[in-house]
């Protein structure tokens, strides 16, 4: 679906290129595989990340939970720097319903972690 949606393929030219499809194509069976063997889509636990994470979302978010902000919370507690920041407002994914904002944001982040 998220393929013949104009904004969704446009938004993924940009993050992937030219190739964005087969890239999308290989993502989505990957999921699926793990979601059918039952395999974690993560190696290790949040806890052995060692890197400062940045959580963001938006509440206006179609494609995510309603709790991610409940979710964010949870794992903002397991990593050692976590920091979350939710939009009022946009779409998926906030880094391009948001950017100028999301921009300053990561901005300031990334500044206070030197």
């Amino acid at each position: 679906m998220q393929k013949n949606d104009h904004e969704a393929k446009q938004f993924y030219i940009w993050c992937q290129g030219d190739d964005w499809e087969r890239v999308v194509d290989l993502d989505t069976k990957a999921l699926v595989e793990c979601a059918n063997k039952q395999i974690p889509l993560f190696l290790k636990p949040l806890e052995d990340l060692k890197p400062s994470i940045l959580f963001t979302g938006s509440y206006e978010d179609m494609m995510c939970r309603k709790d991610m902000m409940k979710e964010y919370g949870a794992m903002e507690k397991l990593v050692r720097n976590g920091c979350i920041h939710m939009f009022n407002h946009g779409n998926h994914p906030a880094v391009l319903s948001n950017a100028e904002e999301y921009a300053e944001i990561v901005y300031a982040f990334i500044n206070d972690m030197m």
